[in-house]
């Protein structure tokens, strides 16, 4: 029987379109939930949009429509973006379905009823774009770290999840499972987070309309963490499906960019440790893609969409320039010249690299091809003496935790890929593909 294999991508905030950030997460995910299949495991992989909270609603105030308009027409835009990158999500979850306000619904009532949610009264400094509170010292200039603006100060009645309950069942779990958070500098910062004290966080608003209704307190209604998170069970069928969900649960893999860690290394595995659930297997926090210096978003105008890189480069360079280039530990330069030059000299010469080391990957169970040496020009058009490396000298130390482990070891795809030449139709000449870095 298929081993089960569950993958997902944070779900996205749909008051504005895609970008090539929202891209970098999906196509990783997609590459890996592509490669389980091929080893035969019986994959879910689950993107979608979060499509409840103070940020909708403005945004929807703003352009004059509602928050179900706004969602429906930019939710949209997201399932277009990823048929145009060739996603192959096996499901697309938006938080405004009924299959969710049941899911969360159940889910939320669990955690009341173990005595975990007690109401009190929140005053602190809140940023809008991020859905999250935050601290004096943990500003930037008075300024949010991530988006760089003011945050607003409230003062609220409302629910508050006891996070500090979970301290050293939280350690006590890390120490047990060390490859649950990857890579390891990434799992050293939420150890260093749980340590340094867990505070309580509001898991509701009361001044807030658009969102889950809490089930014993109609007049708030779920904050969009506590809202959100769920739809990781919503999908596999939490509330619904109870064999459908044992299955796959918690058999799951987030991949996330590094400014959510927290919430779903710290606050998600409470929550499911509240909610008499396991937490999930493996969290992997990437970093970011930078435009002039900048995390890409809204209020920087520095975006880039998927669809226009495409339009001029094809979506397989595209989809494999994101995972060859990875911004694994930190974070990464994207630059787009205004003459082109310096992005079509990397995404072509990854386009031109691309169908050989994809069909030596995953070749036929009884294909095999001999490694010569050869003197030929390569991919990058300057001729020596070259074998294919199947393997960069850093990939164990990049992909060692176990939500890469295995991918490209194969010894039978090695094989292949070494031996393998091929013809650059636009030059009419044969090389062997660098498979380094593109340039």
């Amino acid at each position: 029987m298929a081993r089960p294999f569950y993958v997902t991508t944070p779900i996205y905030y749909p008051n504005d379109v895609p970008h090539i950030g929202h891209a970098y997460t999906t196509v990783a995910a997609d590459v890996l939930a592509r490669y389980r299949r091929l080893c035969g495991d019986d994959v879910v992989f689950v993107t979608g949009t979060d499509e409840h909270g103070l940020k909708i609603q403005r945004t929807a105030e703003q352009e004059g429509v509602t928050p179900q308009e706004l969602v429906d027409r930019t939710s949209a835009r997201f399932r277009e973006a990823w048929e145009g990158l060739d996603i192959t999500a096996t499901d697309f979850i938006r938080t405004t379905e009924p299959r969710h306000h049941a899911a969360v619904t159940e889910f939320l009532q669990k955690i009341h009823d173990a005595g975990d949610i007690e109401l009190g009264t929140y005053e602190g400094l809140y940023c809008v774009p991020c859905e999250a509170y935050y601290t004096e010292d943990e500003l930037d200039d008075g300024n949010c770290p991530i988006h760089d603006r003011p945050v607003e100060h409230v003062t609220e009645e409302n629910y508050f999840f006891k996070l500090s309950r979970f301290e050293d069942r939280l350690l006590e779990y890390y120490e047990k499972n060390p490859d649950a958070v990857q890579p390891a500098t990434r799992r050293n910062e939420v150890l260093g987070f749980i340590r340094g004290g867990l505070r309580d966080f509001s898991m509701s608003r009361q001044s807030l309309t658009w969102g889950v209704p809490l089930p014993w307190d109609p007049d708030h209604v779920a904050y969009v963490w506590s809202d959100a998170l769920v739809n990781y069970c919503t999908a596999i069928g939490y509330g619904a499906d109870r064999e459908r969900f044992d299955r796959y649960w918690p058999v799951v893999h987030h991949l996330v960019g590094k400014d959510i860690l927290r919430f779903h290394a710290v606050y998600w595995p409470a929550m499911l440790m509240s909610a008499g659930e396991r937490p999930p297997e493996q969290v992997f926090a990437h970093g970011w893609l930078l435009v002039g210096g900048e995390k890409m978003s809204k209020t920087s105008l520095n975006q880039i969409a998927p669809g226009d890189l495409v339009d001029d480069f094809g979506v397989d360079g595209v989809r494999y320039h994101f995972p060859a280039r990875p911004a694994v530990r930190a974070r990464r330069r994207f630059q787009l010249r205004v003459d082109g030059r310096s992005a079509t000299t990397r995404i072509s010469r990854t386009t031109s690299a691309i169908w050989p080391i994809v069909f030596s990957r995953w070749p036929s169970t009884t294909a095999t091809v001999s490694r010569p040496r050869a003197r030929e020009r390569n991919a990058c058009g300057r001729g020596r003496q070259r074998m294919l490396p199947t393997r960069r000298e850093d990939d164990d130390s990049r992909f060692r935790g176990g939500l890469w482990r295995g991918v490209g070891s194969d010894r039978r795809h090695q094989r292949v890929s070494r031996g393998l030449a091929a013809v650059d139709p636009a030059q009419g000449r044969r090389f062997r593909p660098c498979g380094g870095r593109p340039r």
